[in-house]
């Protein structure tokens, strides 16, 4: 190691140099913009959802959840 120092100093100096850079920016430029650009209309559920699998009504399909959230939930088609 050349002059002492640990392996990890010149990233801790990096993010160090990359967060006074943001604290000085940010009152010029202010927060990160999220969204589309422009106003969007709410989101309306279609009246008969199709299978993106089979494209059948998916009221005609079973839905197979599983008891514990590792599970994996189950689409079956009637096909």
């Amino acid at each position: 190691m050349a002059r002492g120092r640990a392996k990890g100093d010149g990233v801790r100096r990096l993010f160090g140099a990359a967060s006074r850079m943001d604290r000085g920016l940010l009152p010029f430029m202010g927060p990160a913009q999220i969204g589309a650009g422009r106003p969007e209309e709410p989101y309306r559920p279609p009246a008969d959802p199709k299978c993106p699998i089979c494209g059948v009504s998916l009221n005609v399909h079973d839905v197979v959840r599983s008891d514990s959230q590792f599970g994996a939930t189950r689409l079956i088609c009637p096909q």
